[in-house]
């Protein structure tokens, strides 16, 4: 250690007054010299718990005193010890011995010379990022003027009085931290280890002796990020049971989700919302949205989820509603490796009877073994299906032998059987470890992951504008995930190489009977639908610390390609008790969305003097996405008019029956069906911060260019082009009221894009439903001016409530609309700009511990949002709706969330009870109709973990415990029902 500093004992005595309480007892509590916790102190029957640095203190009035220990309920010992006066002060220092406390009290005056006995506050400060000493940091009493500067090992030390005090760490880098609560006590040093990040959002561990407190990491990032943030660490989705990215988004103040996959931040859609995965864009994996589906990334490998909710010039550009910030695990801490599996089940789907089919014999593993696989005679005879085949006997027709086998190159299966759903099922298997080797470390972490799990809709009903009925949902979901992240830490640099492989599989099989009153028919509908999704990427990213640390230097280099592959889809439709031919229809398409980006963050960090701080930051990104759909339909038409399409489908559609020539195969491929796209996006920008200690300022502006282009290969038409050079400025600032209350403000402009296919000139089909989606070649980008302000205050580094309110205004705002047509026009969609939308809410988020005893700590935590978002309607959609304005579809005007956790300290076991709620929001509009709605609805969740040593952990949840059913209605009418069931799972962790 460096030599300490000696403070004199004359300054000293202008502390007492503000540092020391007459009547005051400050225990102190080792075993083997060093601080322990869980220790319960009772003086005079009054009962409080040491803090993690082994300290606690006490008002005690004049005379005697009795003192009892215990943990965990298990006596300690108990001693007495008298002060003759209320303006003693005791110093009682107890050490464990045996399992039996023994006490040293001593009994002092404040001001008297006695009093002045000296401890010493000692430590070093060391750096989240590199792991090594941070040098040149000025540490301050605060309140006096004494300072030392940390050593080339990044250690100081202080003498000082018996007290209490604060410091104040400053640092051109690692900016400012303030701790505060340090006892001194005369011959004890009290050692303070602090953690520091190059980032500003790392955390301080204050150490005394060797116990520690570490706080809550999401907070800390929470309170010391420049922008409105949210954040989510992996110990919370652990604790949660959240299963992806999309199950944890869905707690956060002010998020809801569409379909389970899709978010929806402040009352705004994905065109709104940007999602970066270890600071890159990413692709999607679906044909006709923009934002990534969230379902896709699981939980076991990602690190944290931010979401800022205010624009900085480093975001992307249409960081409106937020951006998501996702990051996948780091390195690991040292050698590790972990084991995990899982059993689950649904009180209404497992071991019930749901539809399936007869599938692949690789279907287990989410992966079609060729079964599906579009026939190669079919696809050259067709020319994947765009071209219409003549048949006849000549020689430039498709002769009868011909057609015969085309028919016969498919394997027929339409048939949808009941088959019992099994059990969910999974396993995980995580491994890693951290080297040291010279003057940095090495390391590896990987993991995989495999889930199999049955979901299904149950008594599902429809009931809407004369078309009523039933149908069922069956869906088989098979999630496979590879993830290995390789790196080098050091004091000047960090390296890393993140890849992973995510795929998400989901065989769907919907069959339903309808009655239309109106045409007096009746209409049995099947679909059989599989789907594989896959998530492909490799991140390389480093960050370079130059000089004496003020210049920083950050940059990746990432790579990304999703697919979405969905091979033999097969719908058709009995009306009446017969098969229409049209109906019958097998679809196969891919979707390929390759995605590049390169991007480079320069920060220059300095203290202008002791308390000033300047902080400077430029950077540039290119982005590049290319996407590639490729579509073929093939159906089949009766060409014969003896052939009985009373009987079951695959009595009609066989072999025999293409051979008579009584069925044939026909392309229905349109022209636009397959499409190619790209997207290109260029940004540089820079920002300016200053910290005045109460006050921090940043302003900055992002400049960005872009050129949308899409192209039809099987169509003779001009490229469609979208160019756009855009300048978004912004300003905040942060108004430290106090340690524990801050206010935060900001101004900023952003935009929205309309999405690739949202432009196209033809006809689209959505790859779920089959509804056309009309194109919109005029579509403009919508402009966006955005407030925030929210205030937080932190009861402690656990327990915090915030405030906030936001306003924005939308010129241009895209909206998905009625298509002017007729026929079956009506039914689909297109997109237009309508005149101008505002959105505008109010979100409360909240933390607080509510028992704290020896035996168990207890919290409650929630948020609530209102958010009122309107659109006013442009002149065509004012004419088909029937109104000029209405809500912004998928908006739900009240979000509100509530836990309540629970951990018995002794045993290690915690329960966690979660309530969701997402109120009503557009589904659909309607041609000169209300809108459809999906009914609000409150999903509560119970959450159970046993930590039975170091190495076994148990988990369990029960989701969906009230089982309410998913509602859709017009005017307060109820046209669609379903329900889901509850969840039930359990799993074992095994840490070798």
């Amino acid at each position: 250690m460096m030599k300490p500093t000696r403070v004199l004992l004359t300054a000293a005595s202008s502390l007492l007054a503000s540092n020391l309480m007459a009547g005051e007892a400050v225990f102190y509590v080792t075993e083997d010299g060093n601080a322990m916790r869980d220790i319960a102190v009772s003086v005079n029957g009054q009962k409080q718990l040491v803090n993690s640095a082994g300290f606690t203190t006490f008002d005690i009035p004049a005379g005697a005193h009795k003192v009892e220990l215990s943990q965990f309920g298990e006596w300690l010992g108990e001693f007495n010890f008298d002060t003759a006066s209320s303006e003693e002060n005791a110093e009682v220092q107890v050490d464990i011995v045996g399992g039996e406390a023994m006490p040293e009290v001593k009994i002092y005056l404040p001001g008297q010379v006695d009093a002045m006995a000296v401890g010493q506050i000692a430590g070093a400060l060391m750096s989240e990022e590199t792991g090594g000493p941070v040098s040149g940091a000025r540490i301050a009493i605060e309140g006096t003027e004494q300072a030392v500067m940390t050593n080339e090992n990044g250690e100081f030390a202080f003498e000082l009085p018996r007290g209490e005090y604060a410091l104040t760490i400053a640092h051109p880098n690692y900016g400012k931290r303030d701790v505060s609560g340090l006892r001194v006590m005369s011959g004890v040093t009290t050692g303070v280890n602090m953690t520091m990040s190059l980032s500003g959002n790392g955390v301080i561990e204050e150490v005394v002796a060797v116990g520690s407190y570490i706080p809550s990491t999401a907070t800390a990032q929470e309170r010391d990020s420049s922008a409105v943030l949210d954040s989510i660490g992996s110990e919370q989705m652990a604790r949660f049971g959240d299963s992806s990215a999309a199950s944890a988004l869905k707690r956060v103040a002010g998020v809801s989700l569409v379909g389970g996959q899709f978010a929806v931040v402040r009352g705004l859609q994905g065109r709104y919302v940007s999602s970066t995965l270890n600071g890159g864009l990413m692709p999607s994996t679906d044909p006709m949205r923009r934002d990534v589906p969230l379902d896709l990334f699981p939980a076991s490998v990602l690190g944290g989820i931010n979401i800022q909710k205010s624009f900085t010039p480093d975001m992307p550009g249409d960081t409106t509603g937020g951006v998501i910030m996702m990051t996948t695990k780091d390195l690991p801490d040292g050698p590790t490796s972990k084991l995990s599996a899982t059993l689950g089940m649904n009180s209404r789907t497992t071991f019930s009877d749901v539809n399936g089919y007869e599938g692949g014999s690789t279907d287990y593993l989410g992966l079609d073994d060729g079964t599906r696989e579009l026939p190669s005679i079919v696809d050259s005879a067709t020319n994947s299906g765009q071209d219409s085949l003549n048949y006849c006997n000549s020689s430039d027709c498709v002769t009868p032998a011909e057609g015969a086998a085309l028919g016969q190159s498919f394997d027929h299966i339409y048939n949808v059987d009941q088959i019992q759903a099994k059990p969910e099922k999974g396993i995980s298997y995580g491994f890693g470890d951290l080297i040291e080797s010279g003057d940095g470390e090495y390391g590896y972490y990987g993991a995989l992951q495999y889930k199999d799990k049955w979901e299904a809709r149950h008594d599902g009903r429809t009931d809407d504008s004369g078309v009523s009925g039933t149908y069922e949902r069956s869906k088989r979901k098979i999630d496979t995930t590879g993830y290995f992240v390789a790196g080098y830490e050091s004091q000047s640099m960090i390296l890393t190489s993140k890849t992973m492989l995510l795929r998400k599989t989901d065989d769907t099989i919907r069959t339903s009977a309808e009655y239309d009153e109106n045409n007096n028919q009746q209409i049995d509908k099947a679909t059989l639908q599989w789907v594989e999704r896959q998530f492909l990427a490799q991140h390389f990213n480093g960050e370079h610390f130059l000089g004496d640390g003020a210049h920083k230097i950050d940059w990746r280099l990432n790579y990304g390609q999703t697919k979405r592959d969905e091979p033999d889809r097969r719908t058709y439709s009995y009306i009446n008790g017969v098969l229409i031919p049209s109906t019958i229809e097998r679809r196969f398409s891919e979707l390929t969305e390759d995605a590049f980006e390169v991007g480079t963050d320069y920060t220059f960090d300095t203290m202008l003097n002791a308390d000033t701080g300047l902080k400077l930051k430029t950077g540039l990104m290119y982005s590049v996405k290319d996407r590639t759909v490729d579509v073929a339909r093939i159906g089949i038409d009766k060409a014969s008019a003896t052939l009985d399409m009373t009987q079951p489908i695959e009595s009609i559609v066989q072999d025999a029956n293409f051979a008579s020539g009584d069925l044939t195969i026909q392309g229905r491929t349109s022209n636009t069906d397959s499409y190619e796209a790209s997207d290109d996006i260029f940004a540089f920008y820079g920002s300016a911060g200053i910290d005045f200690t109460d006050v921090q300022v940043l302003v900055g502006a992002r400049m960005e260019s872009s050129e949308q282009t899409l192209t039809y290969p099987n169509r003779n038409t001009p490229d469609n082009t979208l160019k756009s050079d855009e300048v978004l400025p912004m300003a905040s600032a942060n108004f430290m009221i106090s340690e524990d209350f801050q206010i935060r403000a900001g101004i900023s402009q952003t935009l929205s894009r309309p999405g690739i296919t949202e432009r196209s000139e033809s006809v689209q089909y959505d790859p779920e439903t089959d509804e056309q989606i009309f194109g919109n070649p005029d579509l403009q980008i919508s402009k966006i001016s955005n407030l925030d302000l929210r205030a937080e205050y932190y009861f402690s580094e656990e327990e915090n409530l915030s405030f906030a309110v936001f306003s924005k205004d939308i010129t241009d705002p895209i909206e998905r609309s009625i298509p002017d047509g007729s026929g079956s026009a009506t039914d689909g969609s297109t997109f237009r700009n309508e005149d101008s939308a505002t959105v505008q809410g109010l979100e409360i988020d909240f933390r607080k511990m509510v028992v704290a005893s020896d035996y168990w700590e207890g919290f409650i935590s929630g948020n609530m949002s209102w958010v009122d978002a309107e659109v006013n309607l442009s002149e065509d959609t004012a004419r088909f709706e029937g109104k000029d304005s209405r809500r912004l579809q998928g908006q739900s005007e009240y979000l509100a969330n509530l836990q309540f956790g629970f951990d018995h300290l002794a045993s290690g076991q915690n329960l966690t009870l979660l309530v969701n709620y997402a109120g009503d929001r557009i589904f659909k509009a309607l041609r000169s109709r209300s809108p459809e709605m999906e009914e609000g609805r409150v999903v509560v969740d119970l959450v159970y973990q046993y930590e039975a040593n170091d190495n076994l952990t148990v988990k369990a949840k029960a989701g969906n415990l009230t089982d309410s059913a998913v509602r859709y209605s017009r005017d307060d009418v109820e046209i669609e029902r379903y329900f889901e069931g509850t969840d039930f799972s359990a799993s074992v962790e095994y840490q070798f």
